[in-house]
């Protein structure tokens, strides 16, 4: 679906009479056509385990909602600026600079709930009722315009300027409904506090630090005492705060290696690792550095070192360490180690793939490819690796069924729909497959705004 027909339908909806009657299914809708433009066109993280990390966190949060009309999803942004914001629908986007500034797993948890309160409370079809400040066409523009700057002379077309922010008087209540939420989750609900206060701080003690996040969620004195009022705890008042997690631990330092200065995040772990002689956990963090910015003979010695000291999860990283130092038979025997123990990491699975693709057992790739996509199945580089294998044994259905997947989930939507095209007549009729790429053709085909007896052809 282009731009201009988006914000054209959104600026329908955003009428008194439709979001009367319809408001919920029209706030579905469009957070579902915004999160395929997402997919499209935001600078996303498709790691799994950036993913799953929020989404477990998120969920948690949804399930104590007393009822909800929206299915919740969560996506992370390669962005390092500290920033989450919420789509109506049930679409929550965290940038990976959030994940990087959390002290611990409750401070991701306490954001996750402010920005799920706002979506369950429907705070923008009601902020545009109260105020017709917003709306949501105003709403679809200003977030597509920080997506393709050159879209912003177009936002500021649908209608009139406005910020990506709310009232006051839903902020306070997406902090209170946020604290309801947090309770019994597990999660410290002061975290909430401490995570606000912390930005605030920084912000007072540095003043060209003012992450985006405080200028869509604006504090104030008078929101910071509600929710002390809230919490029944002050602001000043020491508690027993967790310590990062080592899930947590491994996320940021996969994050600074990827998104920060190479060699200064490897100089800081390094740093770390000495200042702690014998810790293994030290040990296995540089270790993950050290891989991610291809140093593999010491990130090999630090790994060794970690599950030599306890720390079995580096059976993963010491198995992708050998797959990439041409090693193929160690890697298999490495991944297969840990899978063994943890069976529900896809990307060990696409991993060992490739090392089984390296010792050229091609039923066996497949094999780990399949339970790669059985574990976590928005897996994209499974699904390419599995649709590349059945196409060179002959069977181009599956072939070109699992490319299409990987495409979509990639945002690559024309040539999805070419994939899932070839793949269609070829798939059995009542098979699962040929049911879920009908759906997927008549998504695909609408969001493009392609006709069906419009033949689309593509570029090779």
């Amino acid at each position: 679906m282009s731009l201009v027909r988006l914000l054209l339908i959104a600026a329908l909806l955003s009428s008194g009479a439709a979001r009367a009657e319809v408001s919920y299914i029209k706030e579905r809708e469009l957070g579902a056509d915004f999160d395929r433009m997402a997919q499209e066109r935001f600078p996303l993280v498709r790691d799994p385990e950036f993913v799953s990390y929020v989404d477990e966190i998120g969920q948690q949060i949804a399930g104590k909602l007393d009822d909800s009309f929206f299915e919740y999803r969560f996506s992370v942004l390669r962005d390092r600026s500290i920033n989450a914001f919420a789509v109506p629908g049930g679409y929550i986007y965290v940038n990976v600079g959030l994940i990087l500034h959390a002290k611990n797993d409750d401070e991701v948890a306490a954001v996750l709930g402010h920005e799920v309160a706002h979506v369950h409370a429907h705070h923008m079809a009601r902020q545009q009722e109260k105020t017709q400040l917003i709306n949501y066409a105003t709403l679809l523009a200003t977030l597509a315009a920080v997506m393709q700057p050159e879209l912003a002379p177009l936002a500021a077309a649908a209608g009139q300027a406005a910020e990506l922010k709310y009232r006051r008087e839903f902020e306070q209540e997406a902090d209170y409904l946020g604290v309801r939420y947090l309770k019994g989750t597990g999660y410290d609900p002061r975290a909430m506090l401490d995570f606000f206060k912390k930005l605030e701080n920084q912000t007072r003690l540095t003043p060209s630090f003012y992450p985006p996040y405080l200028r869509s969620h604006p504090l104030t004195d008078e929101r910071l005492n509600h929710l002390e009022a809230v919490l029944g705890a002050k602001q000043w008042e020491n508690h027993e705060r967790r310590g990062t997690s080592r899930r947590l631990q491994r996320l940021q330092a996969l994050a600074r290696a990827r998104y920060q200065q190479p060699q200064q995040v490897l100089e800081d772990y390094r740093r770390v690792r000495e200042d702690n002689p014998g810790n293994p956990q030290a040990d296995y963090l540089y270790g993950v550095v050290a891989l991610e910015t291809r140093r593999f003979a010491e990130a090999r010695a630090a790994l060794e070192k970690a599950r030599a000291g306890g720390v079995v999860d580096a059976d993963r990283e010491l198995g992708r360490v050998a797959l990439r130092e041409r090693r193929p038979e160690d890697a298999e025997a490495l991944l297969s180690a840990y899978l063994e123990r943890e069976p529900k990491d896809g990307m060990a699975w696409v991993e060992l793939a490739r090392a089984r693709e390296a010792n050229d057992n091609t039923d066996g790739a497949m094999a780990a490819y399949a339970k790669a996509f059985g574990a976590v199945p928005a897996l994209d580089p499974a699904h390419e690796g599995y649709g590349l294998l059945a196409g060179r044994a002959g069977d181009t259905a599956a072939g070109h069924y699992h490319l299409g997947l990987a495409a979509q989930l990639r945002g690559e939507y024309p040539r999805a729909l070419d994939h899932l095209n070839k793949a269609l007549p070829s798939l059995p009729e009542g098979d699962p497959r040929q049911t879920r790429a009908t759906a997927e053709i008549a998504v695909l085909q609408d969001y493009l705004e392609i006709d069906e007896d419009e033949e689309e052809p593509l570029d090779p």
